[in-house]
């Protein structure tokens, strides 16, 4: 009963919102990664991708065959892992109450930017600056995540998920 009264205590609310975002984002690394190893090893094991750079040799960029398998397998795990981040922010986090069509895409939208913020600029920039200070990669990646979590959960709530 002690768990209970905690867990519907107002005064815990977002302490409870942060751990519900935590394991939300525990199941989009694990997302992330399986569909990352499922495209690079499985789906794109056996293309070559000569068109892909064929394509973008005509407009001066040089890029070979593996390295656009990496990064397609990156984007592909990226947007269903935000995806999946959306609906369960939505519905298990924050509870959001959009109704329409548009609010939704707005959020899904804001969403995007959130982690496209945290995943693509600060994490790497801090990583690089841990890195550079001569911190082992890994525990730069864990140093990285203690800062940009707190930092998504602050956007998706005060952001994204904004209540009306």
């Amino acid at each position: 009963m002690k768990i209970k009264k905690f867990l519907n205590n107002p005064k815990f609310a977002s302490f409870i919102q942060f751990i519900k975002f935590c394991l939300v984002g525990v199941s989009n690394t694990l997302i992330s990664y399986g569909i990352d190893m499922l495209c690079f090893y499985v789906l794109f094991a056996f293309s070559d991708f000569h068109g892909w750079v064929s394509v973008l040799g005509k407009i001066g960029i040089t890029a070979e065959a593996e390295i656009i398998k990496v990064i397609l397998a990156s984007v592909l795990a990226f947007v269903i892992s935000v995806t999946n981040s959306y609906f369960w922010n939505n519905r298990f986090v924050f509870k959001s109450e959009n109704s329409s069509f548009k609010q939704h895409l707005l959020s899904y939208a804001k969403t995007f930017l959130c982690y496209g913020i945290t995943g693509l600029i600060i994490s790497p920039v801090i990583k690089a600056w841990l890195v550079d200070l001569g911190i082992l990669y890994a525990i730069a990646s864990f140093g990285s995540l203690v800062i940009t979590i707190p930092i998504n959960f602050i956007l998706n709530k005060f952001w994204a998920f904004k209540k009306q």
